[in-house]
């Protein structure tokens, strides 16, 4: 999901208001709320990119979703952008919230993708190492049966493949350049 412009200027907003009024963690957890149901619902998501649905129809949907479920802070910013005709970008501004959320607490997330699901030692092993940065590491975890072993980490725009899928790849390429190399 690509984030524009306004959601980004939307979710800056909103946190510094979430700041100002020290709910900040109260709005983080509300914006991943509204993001996963969002995920999770493809009626949600056509209720709120429909332009023949009426803002008030929007408006009272989203407030029977979520309801008491997330903040009077951000309840207001739903009805708002409800208001403003700008509910399309709900998903975005949550998505765009929850990261300007990590970078203004110091979180970095790192996708790590194993064969096999990671042991509690594991799991604790990678946080260690990866926390060697001097930030906090959110680790999301995926299990993959292709990657056939090893481990897969992606921390920010840096990859680290040390999985056997790859190893093997490298192999059949060497082997297929090491043939042509011979027959010439």
């Amino acid at each position: 999901m690509r984030s524009t412009k306004a959601a980004i200027r939307y979710a800056q907003s909103l946190l510094e208001l979430a700041i100002e009024q020290k709910s900040l963690d109260q709005v983080k957890a509300d914006m991943a709320l509204i993001a996963q149901c969002v995920a999770e619902s493809h009626e949600v998501d056509l209720m709120l990119q429909s332009p023949i649905i009426k803002p008030d129809l929007k408006k009272k949907t989203l407030e029977k979703v979520f309801g008491s479920s997330i903040s009077k802070l951000s309840q207001s910013f739903v009805a708002l952008l409800t208001t403003k005709g700008r509910e399309s970008i709900l998903p975005q501004i949550a998505v765009s919230f929850i990261g300007l959320y990590n970078e203004h607490m110091g979180i970095v997330s790192a996708e790590v993708v194993t064969a096999t699901k990671l042991t509690a030692a594991q799991r604790d092993e990678l946080k260690k190492t990866l926390s060697s940065t001097g930030k906090t590491i959110e680790l999301i975890e995926r299990v993959d049966p292709r990657v056939m072993g090893g481990v897969r980490i992606k921390v920010g725009d840096q990859l680290m493949d040390a999985t056997v899928r790859r190893k093997l790849n490298e192999l059949k390429v060497d082997i297929a350049n090491n043939k042509l190399s011979a027959s010439n």
